[in-house]
């Protein structure tokens, strides 16, 4: 064999040594991910889904690090927030608020919240609980599956809307189809991770890390 293609030979495995670890770390951790799902109801009978649309937030070692700091006196330390949900070409339709952050003795706190205006046969419906704050505490990212739910009636005719945010493995993340990534920015405001061109959605989300 002649001495350039063993060289590149060596090169190649090297490369692929190297890389393989970081690929395997990206894989390993797993996905946030975020589904919102409007549905109808008329005469009291489902309509079914509107709309149905998923997001996800890919948990590298590189996302995890920028929970920098833990709450105290003087702080409610690092967050992760994701918000929207809402009808692009609605602006004060139904939207979500979710929220992670770190507690003191380093387990993983969420909320999550909804609020909005619905049409339901011309009337204009407000969300019944706007200020109700849904709760989880977990050891493990791992762990987390949670569902919000808000509904709008006129009568025998509605409208329902839900938010679930869950962990979903490397392995499973496309098992439905391909899912959108949401992009994500530091805590001062400079892009983390660009995501997916969302413009061809019906619905939209944006995320951002903060400090307390």
């Amino acid at each position: 064999m002649k001495p350039k293609i063993i060289l590149c030979l060596l090169f190649l495995i090297t490369f692929i040594a190297i890389s393989f670890p970081a690929y395997a770390a990206v894989e390993t951790n797993g996905f946030l991910v975020f589904e919102i799902d409007r549905y109808t109801s008329t005469e009291g009978h489902a309509g079914g889904s509107e709309i149905k649309q998923k997001f996800k937030v890919p948990l590298t070692e590189e996302f995890l690090s920028n929970f920098k700091h833990l709450p105290n006196q003087n702080s409610s330390g690092t967050g992760f927030y994701c918000g929207g949900g809402n009808l692009k070409t609605n602006q004060s339709s139904t939207r979500f608020t979710w929220w992670l952050s770190k507690t003191t003795d380093n387990r993983w706190l969420i909320h999550m919240w909804g609020m909005g205006f619905e049409t339901v046969k011309g009337v204009v419906l407000n969300s019944e609980n706007p200020s109700v704050t849904q709760s989880l505490t977990i050891k493990r990212l791992e762990d987390l599956d949670m569902t919000y739910i808000q509904n709008y009636n006129n009568k025998y005719d509605g409208i329902g809307i839900s938010f679930t945010a869950k962990y979903v493995t490397s392995k499973d993340i496309d098992a439905d189809g391909p899912i959108p990534a949401a992009p994500v920015r530091k805590a001062d405001r400079s892009m983390f991770f660009k995501g997916d061109d969302l413009k061809n959605y019906p619905l939209e989300i944006s995320c951002l890390f903060q400090e307390g």
